[in-house]
């Protein structure tokens, strides 16, 4: 079966959090983002986009699951269609972002449509915390032995939902390194409330294969 191996960073935290998988090659890009999801260690609880910067059409592709998002971008297009903004506004300078920007349903779109010419591309997730994600795809596999994603390596432990995103991981860091520190005792609780654990390679991959088989 032909599938995508890919390493995935999340950026901007210390110590590093990477994760390498493969996935048939079937998959969309809701799927990608379950597998990320999944693998890094986050609970799905928040938005997301893939970023792209496509080559073949010199548009920056968006792919969102939600589809108000969609829906929203659809009726701005048919706003500009009907009101052509006057050059030199502001709203003109918003437009012409807007046309260089491409809107789409993660789960219209296959991984195939994109990745082997756009090798590297951003998954940002949770708006407010902004988690992201460098994604590469390291090689295409002919011979995949599996009909459902695996994960083949990893290192680091995923922040805890909600936290702040790197700043305030960075404090929650510090509280939880200094037993004596005030904070600790609630932070600990809070952060095992939010599931927060340690990487384990084996559980994650008895999640992929619950998930998909």
């Amino acid at each position: 079966m032909k599938a995508y191996q890919f390493l995935v960073t999340l950026k901007h935290v210390k110590p590093q959090v990477w994760r390498r998988f493969i996935v048939p090659a079937s998959l969309d890009f809701y799927d990608l983002h379950s597998v990320i999801q999944t693998s890094v260690g986050w609970t799905n609880s928040h938005l997301f986009n893939f970023s792209i910067e496509d080559s073949k059409s010199n548009k920056t592709i968006q792919l969102v699951g939600d589809e108000e998002s969609v829906s929203e971008n659809f009726g701005m297009a048919q706003h500009y269609m009907k009101n052509p903004p006057k050059e030199g506004s502001y709203e003109f300078k918003m437009y012409q972002r807007f046309i260089r920007t491409q809107l789409l349903l993660a789960r219209d779109v296959d991984l195939s449509q994109y990745v082997t010419e756009n090798t590297e591309f951003r998954y940002i997730y949770d708006f407010g915390d902004s988690w992201d994600h460098e994604v590469v795809l390291e090689q295409v596999v002919d011979d995949y032995a599996y009909d459902y994603p695996q994960l083949i390596e990893g290192k680091g432990t995923c922040p805890p939902e909600d936290v702040g995103g790197p700043p305030g991981y960075d404090e929650f860091k510090r509280v939880m390194k200094n037993t004596d520190d005030p904070e600790h005792d609630g932070m600990k609780a809070w952060a095992k409330g939010q599931g927060y654990q340690k990487f384990n390679l084996k559980k994650v991959n008895a999640f992929l294969k619950d998930e998909w088989v």
